[in-house]
């Protein structure tokens, strides 16, 4: 509690601890099964990255999670898809528990869990770690995220198999020292303006030794030193304009190559890639495949955002006393989603399209 004098925490409304991480990890954890998933598809999927296996990565799932219902229902639908395309796709799921917000809205399940500005991120926390030890020990479905609390990773990482850096702090020097001590692979995201060069800036550094200051599994404020990430690589998803077309493709691979950064590209079909319209992912994603088809070994996977039912639902940007039982069940309350039907349907076709392709 900080003293009144007049001058400290001017504008602090309260302070509320949290629970000590490596408690919190202890009171939930994930079972032997589940911690053997986790490190053989963070393996997997440094291979794929690394072009050391001929599969293509394929992360799918909801912009956000907003119903552990909902979640672990469309979990098991993806783990299962999965098994039909083992052999052309490596699937893991998209689990997003925290939202960067341009200017304002719902900040994801981590600290709005309740949908009504109440903030209770304790329970958002706990949410997010049933959700996805459900999702790996239950549905067999790795998982992916995105981090933006330099914090959150001490509460769940150890559950997460891939993790990106979204278009608004690919460039933040922040985010390149958290990841850089991540026990997985990490993607970075183009700017939202579409220019490339801040992500790779960002791969080169995430590569490199650094030190920052953090908190450890007791929640200590701790100095911590890493050894660097060498899984880094580029996720294009598109700007003013897309970019996922075999010209823009070339042009990544030449600039990186030129730095020399040799992982893969990912491709998200979704954001810039599909011009905010959701009913375009499978154009990108069809135009993707075709390039893979047709030789193009720079791509090792692609993105969609994929829900239980296609569309999104509005929500008011005021959500104190929002009455949650008014949503629809399965329909995206940020993004605008694809429905999984629609998902299934394109990647089995996909799939059986690079089964006939030629090695």
């Amino acid at each position: 509690m900080s003293q009144p004098n007049g001058v400290t925490d001017k504008r602090i409304k309260y302070y509320r601890a949290l629970p000590v991480p490596s408690e919190f990890v202890s009171g939930l954890p994930l079972d032997a099964k589940g911690r053997e998933l986790v490190r053989k598809s963070r393996q997997e999927i440094t291979a794929i990255i690394k072009g050391q296996d001929s599969r293509k990565l394929l992360i799918t799932g909801p912009c956000s999670i907003h119903d552990a219902g909902q979640a672990i229902e469309l979990s098991c639908r993806i783990a299962g898809m999965a098994r039909e395309v083992e052999d052309q796709f490596m699937v893991v799921g998209r689990f997003y528990f925290e939202k960067p917000r341009t200017i304002d809205g719902w900040k994801g399940m981590v600290y709005d869990p309740n949908i009504n500005n109440s903030w209770d991120i304790e329970k958002g926390l706990r949410l997010s770690r049933e959700i996805l030890i459900h999702a790996i020990s239950e549905c067999r479905l790795p998982a992916a995220t995105e981090f933006l609390n330099p914090f959150t990773p001490q509460y769940y990482s150890d559950l997460i198999s891939w993790t990106a850096v979204g278009a608004r702090t690919s460039e933040t020097q922040l985010y390149r020292e958290m990841m850089s001590g991540l026990s997985m692979p990490v993607g970075y995201k183009n700017s939202t303006r579409g220019d490339v060069e801040a992500a790779v800036n960002s791969l080169i550094a995430l590569k490199n030794e650094t030190c920052f200051i953090g908190i450890d599994q007791n929640g200590n404020a701790s100095i911590v030193a890493t050894t660097g990430n060498d899984t880094g690589h580029l996720i294009l998803r598109g700007g003013i304009r897309p970019n996922f077309d075999s010209d823009s493709i070339e042009i990544v691979r030449k600039a990186m190559a030129g730095k020399d950064l040799s992982n893969g590209v990912i491709v998200d079909c979704s954001h810039g890639n599909s011009g905010g319209d959701y009913r375009r992912q499978p154009f990108a994603f069809g135009n993707v495949i075709e390039q893979i088809c047709n030789g193009n070994e720079t791509i090792v996977g692609l993105m969609t955002e994929t829900n239980l039912r296609e569309g999104k639902q509005t929500i008011n940007k005021d959500l104190t006393g929002f009455d949650r039982s008014k949503l629809e069940w399965g329909v995206s309350i940020t993004d605008a989603c694809l429905g999984f039907d629609s998902t299934r349907e394109l990647v089995l076709r996909s799939a059986d399209m690079l089964r006939k392709r030629k090695h």
